[in-house]
């Protein structure tokens, strides 16, 4: 059936969303883990989200001690969280010395850092780094440098071999926008505050704060371009700003209570860059009548008693239309059934060619942002045309605490009479039977994919799923 109003984008309540692992937190570009098993982020739509190799950096002063292909790999794949002195975004310590490696682990101290990571860079359920970003050819070398037992090296000597310190030259945020943001949503104290969010110093290690705004826009502007603020690295894990018109408070900040409307407009994870778009392409921000909610998970597992934050992103807009409109369509299910104690579980949607047939002109998807809740394992979705999958967006090891967008470029391209199928696997350890639903406990399927034009479809028919 076509769904006549937006499904919730995210769960209620954040409460017990982490699954516990025994191994020491490891992170890669794709987002940061704490030690549990938790990962980073719910990350990141195209708009501000995403992971991207070539920016980023880290914010530390590269390795020390490490062989050389060694240095280059943990430079590439895990300081971007776990850089010196102490890791960012949540991560618990560094990963850039010798040292840092063969110490007792934190959840385990029989074994060493390396000992773990050495079993969690193959994790089947939450392998570091998350979403699969490391390459085999690195997983091989830092295998081997584990079966040696970690040995020193002399990483200081490798002629340039590591990206050493890139504060500064990262191409993020709003400063290295091609232009002058015009609204911003950040974190704040609430009640109307500008003031900074003071996170807490206990109880926050896996904090999940809602942030509210009453709609800025018009109902013409259009969003061209979009970088997210990080404020308090020590403590953001991610964030996600969504829009809804239901009413909340304006300077609102309190727990996450999300509504059964609410719609996906940009995210960030540690990796995450800037979005521009395209010169003929503008986002949709909605209009007076709507609100948004700017959902900030943070990390305080070092108990900093200082940690303040005004995290969020910052918008370019235009007010003169531009070509082409983008927003976002929703693929997948409403249909899910997990039974107690089952895994493997696939619930499966689709977006039919009979649907498509009536496209007038080429859809244009410019990132896809599967969303799945803490049972999530697995996510694709398939396109067919002339009886050939194509591949639009894969996840083989999905976590809800490191959702990101995929960017697609060039644009994948959806055509008339193309079928779209979504699969969600799910593993369900719990005793009771899992349905869908808004809660976290809950579960979902959807991928909400960013496209152009969105204007050629009415708002009732941007929701595609038959069961």
């Amino acid at each position: 059936m076509w769904f006549v109003a937006w499904v919730a984008a995210c769960g209620g309540d954040s409460s017990g969303i982490a699954e516990t692992t025994s191994a020491e937190g490891t992170c890669g570009l794709a987002g940061c883990d704490d030690g549990t098993g938790s990962g980073t982020t719910a990350a990141s739509g195209s708009s501000g989200g995403g992971v991207d190799s070539s920016g980023g950096g880290t914010t530390g002063g590269g390795t020390t001690g490490l062989p050389c292909d060694v240095a280059d790999v943990v430079e590439r794949n895990c300081l971007l969280c776990h850089a010196p002195p102490d890791g960012l975004y949540g991560a618990p310590m560094s990963l850039a010395s010798i040292d840092d490696w063969q110490v007792p682990a934190v959840t385990m101290p029989t074994m060493a850092v390396y000992q773990l990571a050495d079993m969690r860079i193959e994790d089947p359920v939450a392998p570091m780094p998350e979403n699969m970003v490391m390459s085999d050819a690195d997983k091989a070398v830092l295998h081997a440098w584990f079966d040696a037992g970690a040995p020193a090296g002399n990483a200081d000597d490798c002629g340039g071999g590591t990206t050493g310190d890139t504060e500064g030259d990262t191409g993020v945020g709003p400063d290295a926008l091609p232009c002058e943001p015009s609204h911003t949503f950040v974190a704040a104290a609430g009640d109307g505050s500008d003031e900074p969010f003071h996170v807490p110093e206990s109880g926050a290690d896996n904090l999940y704060m809602c942030f509210t705004f009453a709609s800025p826009f018009n109902g013409t502007l259009q969003g061209t371009a979009w970088a997210p603020i990080t404020d308090d690295e020590r403590v953001l894990h991610h964030w996600i700003l969504f829009r809804t018109q239901q009413p909340q408070v304006d300077g609102g900040a309190g727990p996450c209570d999300m509504p059964s409307d609410a719609v996906f407009v940009s995210g960030w994870a540690p990796g995450g860059q800037n979005f521009v778009m395209p010169d003929d392409v503008g986002l949709e921000l909605g209009g007076p009548d709507d609100y948004f909610i700017l959902q900030v998970h943070y990390h305080n597992t070092d108990h900093h008693a200082d940690a303040f934050d005004k995290s969020g992103v910052a918008f370019c807009t235009t007010d003169t239309p531009r070509e082409h409109t983008a927003g976002v369509l929703t693929l997948g299910t409403t249909t899910i059934d997990v039974p107690a104690g089952a895994t493997g579980v696939d619930a499966v949607g689709h977006c039919p060619s009979a649907i498509t047939n009536f496209l007038p002109v080429d859809l244009n998807v410019m990132a896809s942002f599967p969303h799945m809740h803490g049972l999530g394992r697995k996510f694709n979705t398939t396109v067919t045309r002339d009886g050939q999958d194509m591949t639009l967006v894969d996840v083989p090891a999905f976590s809800f605490d490191n959702q990101i967008s995929y960017p697609h470029e060039p644009p994948f391209v959806i055509k008339a009479g193309d079928s779209l199928t979504t699969t969600c696997t799910y593993d369900n350890p719990g005793g009771s039977d899992v349905h869908f639903g808004e809660r976290t406990e809950d579960e979902m399927c959807f991928n909400f994919a960013l496209l152009y034009p969105i204007d050629i479809l009415p708002s009732q028919y941007r929701i595609c799923m038959t069961d």
